[in-house]
């Protein structure tokens, strides 16, 4: 394989970027196991901690700036640092945030509720999303990705890409608060989720009056609530474009986006964006795809594994999230 492209078997029945355990030898199957129940808190408090910092951070600055470009710089950083907070959510829906089990469960619970997501519904709703092999008509994010891979490459799919995230608001909040995706109904007793509604309200009531003690009661509306939706939801739309995309657009010979099958890459970025727009693991998502058990720490290991053993596994994709998404915007088919 070419290692700066996503090439891969055009044989394999199954999707693209999905290992099969039954296709590797009985040792690669036993390293995986072991990339599996290798765990630590180490880098999840790591992860955690930094975030929670940056937070507190430019919280403290917004209440006494010395410099009024201080509020633009502290509100793209609190964006950023909030979407963090909903990958570390992410982490949490496949229990490997952080261990024993209830600890993963608070902080994936409390980080999820900090903004305004449920942590059981998005759980129940995510998982359907790692269905395989799925096409990507099926896929319950293709919401997401789907309509810009069938918008006119160019302005049109920039402009689709930035301002479309008012319709990821509306879809979002709906399945994350319902339980549902966006083309079913709850109906039934068994389908009815935990909204976990208290939670989020009591966190959202706290941080307001959090607000209206030290500054102003708005600037809880200006500095948390409006970065959820404009900075945060915009990053998670980039990188599930990017991430979902890739493929399609460059390897698939499929043309119609319906008749193809969902697939995903790792990407080998630098630092700052492991950092701010693919933290905990995301870079190595196809990895994460493969193996949904494996801890994000573990995944880089996971993805050299799978890269010499499985033929079908995508080659990984090197260079700039920003540099990619630049091509996938002028990409056609």
């Amino acid at each position: 394989m070419n290692p700066d492209t996503s090439a891969t078997s055009s044989e394999a029945p199954l999707q693209r970027g999905a290992s099969s355990p039954k296709a590797l030898a009985p040792d690669v199957r036993q390293s995986i196991a072991n990339l599996r129940t290798s765990r630590s808190n180490l880098r999840g408090v790591l992860e955690l901690g930094s975030t929670y910092l940056f937070i507190a951070i430019a919280l403290w600055a917004v209440h006494r700036p010395a410099h009024w470009l201080v509020y633009p710089i502290a509100f793209v950083w609190i964006g950023m640092m909030q979407y963090r907070l909903v990958m570390s959510s992410h982490e949490a829906v496949h229990k490997t945030l952080l261990s024993p089990v209830w600890l993963n469960e608070t902080f994936g619970s409390v980080n999820a509720a900090l903004v305004g997501i449920s942590f059981f519904n998005y759980r129940k709703t995510h998982l359907d999303h790692h269905k395989s092999p799925q096409y990507i008509r099926d896929d319950s994010d293709a919401y997401i990705y789907k309509p810009l891979l069938q918008t006119r490459p160019g302005l049109p799919r920039l402009a689709l890409l930035l301002f479309g995230v008012w319709v990821d608001v509306y879809v979002k909040l709906r399945r994350k608060l319902s339980g549902v995706r966006p083309d079913e109904s709850k109906s039934t007793a068994e389908n009815a989720t935990d909204s976990q509604l208290w939670l989020i309200a009591l966190l959202q009531l706290a941080l307001l009056a959090g607000f209206a003690l030290t500054s102003a009661w708005w600037f809880y509306f200006v500095f948390w609530f409006a970065p959820i939706f404009c900075v945060a939801l915009t990053l998670d739309r980039v990188r599930t474009f990017v991430e979902h995309s890739y493929h399609f657009l460059f390897c698939e010979s499929e043309t119609r986006v319906d008749q193809a099958l969902q697939a995903t890459v790792d990407i080998q970025t630098n630092a700052l964006e492991a950092y701010f727009l693919a933290p905990f693991g995301f870079d190595y998502h196809q990895a994460h795809h493969a193996q949904l058990t494996v801890p994000f720490y573990n995944l880089r290991r996971l993805s050299d594994l799978l890269l010499a053993h499985d033929a079908r596994y995508n080659a990984r994709v090197k260079g700039s999230y920003l540099a990619i998404l630049t091509r996938m915007i002028w990409a056609s088919k």
